[in-house]
């Protein structure tokens, strides 16, 4: 809406948001919803005003909520076959996005902005190349292909589809770029946080799922290389945080 161009503002006060968000009432109900979800869990109490929510989160975190609200209505998918593969791709892009503006301001020294829509455009495409497959098998009447060539299909082409969706929303050139660079091998900055943001993102989620413990998600952080052991904990502890429930390591394993 055009009442919330606004907040895009660099000078845009923790008073003057809430006033501006508060005029769209979907705009508010969203956001409230996304502060409170598991992935942000910002406090034990849930979070009811948008005063509270930029005064626990700051303006750029309002920033980013306001970003994920606006790409969770293209990131729907609903298959029987993968029940869970909306949820986990949303909560993933949520994760991503965070942990990869955090990287780049603290490790890459890039733009966290461009970081952050990094991580959004990629869940974005795992959504599309999913629902492109789910389309194709509709058409042809065909059964649905098996995890195993479903995954083979996201890792080859969530990326691309991503860059596609960064040139057509004129996201800044250099998301575009970023997305379309090798993932598994490209150093430059943005590229980094991004391969490291999908990891954590990742490892977080096979925490909060009861998959594995913290300590085997760190030690999988560990192998992005790069990042100091103190901003890998200080980047952890803000993408995972005390209030999600997890196994410990001896849990996990056992």
């Amino acid at each position: 809406p055009e009442h919330t161009q606004p907040i895009n503002a660099s000078d845009a006060s923790a008073r003057a948001m809430p006033a501006i968000i508060g005029q769209d009432p979907v705009l508010t109900g969203n956001l409230l919803r996304i502060a409170n979800s598991p992935v942000y869990c910002l406090q034990a109490k849930p979070v009811d005003s948008l005063q509270r929510a930029v005064t626990l989160v700051g303006t750029e975190g309002i920033r980013q909520i306001i970003s994920a609200v606006l790409v969770q209505p293209v990131m729907q998918v609903h298959c029987e076959t993968f029940p869970q593969f909306g949820t986990v791709i949303w909560e993933h892009a949520l994760l991503a996005s965070r942990a990869a503006a955090d990287h780049a301001r603290l490790v890459t020294h890039e733009d966290a902005f461009a970081a952050q829509w990094l991580g959004l455009t990629q869940g974005l495409g795992a959504a599309l190349v999913m629902r492109q497959l789910l389309d194709t098998c509709a058409v042809q009447d065909a059964a649905l292909p098996s995890r195993a060539l479903a995954m083979q299909l996201l890792d080859a082409w969530t990326l691309p589809v991503a860059g596609r969706i960064a040139a057509a929303w004129e996201l800044p050139g250099a998301v575009h770029e970023a997305l379309l660079r090798d993932a598994g091998t490209a150093q430059d900055g943005l590229s980094v946080s991004l391969r490291f943001a999908r990891a954590g993102a990742a490892a977080s989620l096979l925490c909060r799922h009861g998959r594995i413990g913290q300590a085997q998600a760190l030690a999988i952080l560990e192998q992005q290389h790069g990042t100091p052991p103190h901003a890998l904990q200080w980047i952890w502890r803000r993408l995972h945080g005390r209030a999600v429930e997890t196994l410990d390591a001896d849990e996990a394993e056992a």
